[in-house]
């Protein structure tokens, strides 16, 4: 984990611009033009790397509009929490909500703009690629989206995010670890449906698709979850089910697998379960045979389940 810091309060006044916009760089995201003076302007970062490649930073400072897009992004999503101040958000002409204790989001590269009109607070997360399973979520559907945090999951993950922001410069490596599992899940959850919402026909069947996917995310680890066990409990036939997959591209079977294949990923590279063997993890989420495990696992990821788990322990070590 990489942890680093900047404040245009440490340096002169004729300084602060650049000191700025370097940072902003640093982050990837777009310049900003101050809505005053550069000798009232201040502002502060503060951002960690994660093992898996997540940064988290903080951003505060004085009123400032932040415009356009960053060309050199090796990132694939971005959100934001708004923590504190008055927030404006615009793209493609039209203005979207920007609340506080909200979160916005978008895959990277899109042109918008962010006007901040009083002093502000917000945390910034890049989603690399690697989290970001494509077979499950396409970017190229999703665009830019805001989440309301005032009720549910998403106010559970809000107040999270929150904490984090307020001790992260605390936090131990393997703290963040949880953090990084629980992103990766909020997104494929609240996100799925909206990448595929062109090929459902109906916001019924966007609503009942994000219910099974629940579903089957509450249950994989039972080696016994089949498509005639979520038919029976939604009250559905077989044929349903597998159009609605069909419809995002993908088969009934294998989201489960890719589902289960990511619950294993995580917990491999976890040093919470290093105590557990390959196919402990395995067994623990619904496979019944460890050889067919390392295969699909290899085929989905490149790379043995053993490997993998010897390529976390390395970077938790060395970091």
């Amino acid at each position: 984990m990489s942890l680093w810091k900047v404040s245009t309060d440490s340096c002169e006044i004729l300084e602060r611009n650049e000191v700025w916009q370097q940072a902003m760089h640093k982050i990837c995201m777009p310049s900003c033009q101050f809505q005053t003076d550069s000798g009232q302007f201040h502002g502060d970062v503060s951002s960690i790397n994660t093992p898996q490649g997540v940064e988290f930073s903080i951003l505060s400072g004085t009123p400032m509009e932040i415009s356009g897009k960053s060309n050199s992004q090796p990132y694939s999503f971005w959100l934001a929490l708004l923590l504190e101040g008055d927030f404006s958000l615009k793209y493609k002409g039209e203005e979207y909500p920007a609340q506080i204790n909200s979160i916005i989001y978008a895959p990277t590269g899109l042109d918008m703009t962010l006007s901040v009109n009083s002093d502000f607070k917000i945390l910034y997360m890049k989603v690399p690629k690697t989290l970001i399973h494509t077979r499950l979520l396409n970017l190229n559907l999703i665009d830019v989206g805001y989440l309301p945090c005032d009720s549910g999951v998403n106010k559970v993950f809000a107040s999270m995010l929150s904490s984090l922001s307020e001790n992260i410069d605390d936090l131990e490596t393997e703290m963040l670890r949880p953090i990084e599992i629980a992103l990766s899940e909020f997104l494929v959850s609240n996100l799925i449906h909206q990448s595929g919402v062109l090929d459902f026909g109906s916001t019924a069947k966007i609503q009942h698709f994000k219910q099974i996917c629940q579903f089957i995310d509450t249950n994989l680890a039972d080696p016994h979850l089949a498509l005639n066990m979520v038919a029976e409990k939604h009250k559905v036939s077989h044929r349903y089910i597998q159009k609605l997959f069909e419809s995002r591209g993908i088969s009934f079977v294998n989201f489960v697998r890719i589902r289960r294949l990511d619950r294993c990923r995580c917990e491999l590279g976890h040093p919470e379960y290093r105590h557990l063997s390959v196919s402990d993890i395995c067994f623990r989420w619904g496979f019944n045979d460890a050889g067919h495990f390392s295969r699909v696992f290899r085929s989905e990821y490149d790379i043995t389940p053993r490997d993998y788990r010897r390529q976390q322990s390395d970077a938790l070590t060395t970091s």
